[in-house]
């Protein structure tokens, strides 16, 4: 990772929502900042503010929230504005449930190259330009690696 960074602005990675797996603790250690996705379920809110407390834990910043999976006739606007005082960050965009999705999944190709012009297309490149690049000094990244690996000597 550490060569892959030296040459590169932004690296996205995306990570398991469960903290029981290395899988899903490293990105989140490593990263300068994450995204934290949800969708508009109790449960998937309360797995949330875990992965964020966990990431504030380790000096990770949180960029914004997502909301995926998001029914047509859902109130997302107020599930948002509730949830906002609880995630920090900004909500950056609200990926409607599609089919457009399901297909791509299934034809294993990425939804921007599968169906460009979709809703949910829209939504990740609204997403995306709702982002800044952080100019963050990111030598910290072997302290935090370790201590998240390693536990402290007593």
């Amino acid at each position: 990772m550490a060569a892959l960074a030296a040459d590169t602005d932004v690296i996205l990675l995306d990570s398991p929502a469960a903290l029981g797996s290395k899988s899903a603790v490293l990105p989140v250690v490593l990263a300068d900042r994450i995204i934290v996705v949800l969708q508009p379920t109790v449960p998937s809110l309360s797995d949330g503010l875990k992965i964020q407390e966990y990431a504030l834990a380790y000096g990770t910043g949180v960029a914004g929230i997502l909301f995926n999976r998001v029914a047509d006739d859902e109130d997302i606007e107020g599930v948002a504005t509730k949830a906002e005082r609880y995630f920090e960050g900004e909500t950056l965009a609200s990926i409607p449930e599609s089919d457009e999705v399901r297909a791509a999944r299934r034809a294993g190709r990425p939804l921007l190259a599968h169906a460009p012009a979709s809703a949910a297309a829209r939504r990740y490149r609204e997403a995306a330009s709702a982002l800044t690049v952080a100019d963050i000094d990111s030598g910290d990244v072997a302290d935090r690696f370790r201590s998240a690996v390693i536990p402290e000597e007593q």
